[in-house]
């Protein structure tokens, strides 16, 4: 039977990927960034209305019961657009400002960079488990933060990467990140995972093939940031730029 694990990642100290911090597995490999996953969406960006604390909460009365077919909830959804009008605010206008403000979003979140498709690259994050065969994990997310659990929104799709690894790789402590070699490749997927806290339906913009794993400090090196042990300050997420 199929044992789907997503472990819900806690750390807060900082990881600087770059040539100069990385103790690299395959040093002939480039260091593929971050920032090149998730490439520009030439679109022009959506202006949201300016509102205050309370008009946001009457505008979530409208979104939360506008198709309500309860007589008192159609009577909230009057009473908050009275007083957004009131206000001088455009609740449809506002409304629709919205949805295509979100629906920008997900464009920006999904955008893929397929030039990369097929190359050998080395990458550092943190890695999240999803296959085991016995004690090693053999498919993984690759995040460039740590902290994905159900109370946490995941990483936009274009940071997420499937991670394979047939050999397997023993997760001995999921507080350090990891520094992996392989060919990556854009492949948008969307598959329902099970974390410790719930499931999730988790889009992930890419798919590795890795050749290998290696911890990112090795033992017992400190943080090439902060001069700490990755081990002594926990918080609730790391990042890797």
């Amino acid at each position: 039977m199929k044992k789907v694990l997503l472990v819900c990642l806690s750390l807060f100290f900082t990881v600087q990927a770059n040539s100069e911090n990385l103790d690299i597995a395959s040093p002939d490999l480039p260091t593929l960034d971050w920032q090149l996953l998730a490439p520009t969406v030439n679109e022009q960006d959506v202006s949201l209305p300016e509102v205050t604390d309370s008009q946001k909460r009457l505008l979530a009365t409208v979104i939360q019961f506008q198709n309500s077919a309860e007589s008192a909830d159609q009577a909230r959804v009057t009473k908050a657009r009275k007083h957004l009008s009131d206000a001088g605010i455009d609740v449809d206008a506002a409304l629709d400002a919205r949805a295509r403000y979100m629906a920008l979003a997900q464009r920006k979140a999904e955008s893929v960079n397929t030039e990369i498709n097929g190359k050998r690259v080395s990458m550092s994050g943190f890695v999240v488990p999803t296959k085991f065969n016995g004690v090693k994990a053999t498919e993984f997310l690759l995040l460039p933060y740590a902290g994905a659990c159900i109370h946490m929104p995941p990483p936009a799709a274009n940071q997420i990467v499937k991670l394979s690894y047939p050999a397997g790789f023993e997760v001995e402590n999921v507080q350090f990140p990891v520094t992996v070699s392989g060919t990556i490749n854009a492949n948008k997927q969307t598959e329902l995972v099970q974390l410790v806290d719930g499931k999730m339906n988790v889009t992930m913009g890419y798919a590795m093939e890795a050749l290998t794993i290696d911890k990112y400090y090795g033992d017992a090196i400190s943080n090439p940031v902060s001069g700490s042990n990755p081990q002594d300050g926990i918080g609730h997420k790391g990042h890797v730029h």
